[in-house]
């Protein structure tokens, strides 16, 4: 768990604009819908990197992360790949997500 704690943070780091990761295999996921998990929600800092690699490990083993520009935290989510947007959206809205995110065209898409 420690060498993927850190393997995430570095992924953090190099990528600050934000980043969709598989634990698997720790590469980047480019394609899909990407929706957050409510469990995860507001996860900053180490602690919160902690809880939702514990959940993705559990889960979907997909992690997300982005820059909140408004506080200057850099935030993880546990996440789930959608394909299909309608699907994607009812799940983000079963978890109480304002927008989700549509890696395959790099767009946020509102909820």
């Amino acid at each position: 768990m420690e060498q993927l704690f850190k393997a995430i943070q570095e992924i953090a780091r190099q990528n600050p604009e934000g980043f969709t990761v598989d634990l698997t295999t720790l590469k980047k996921v480019t394609k899909g819908i990407s929706v957050a998990y409510l469990e995860t929600q507001d996860s900053f800092g180490e602690d919160g990197l902690r809880r939702v690699l514990n959940h993705a490990l559990e889960h979907e083993r997909k992690v997300g992360g982005w820059l909140n520009e408004e506080n200057g935290q850099f935030y993880f989510d546990s996440i789930r790949i959608f394909t299909d947007l309608e699907a994607a959206k009812r799940f983000g809205r079963e978890n109480r997500q304002i927008a989700i995110f549509d890696l395959t065209h790099l767009r946020l898409v509102k909820l």
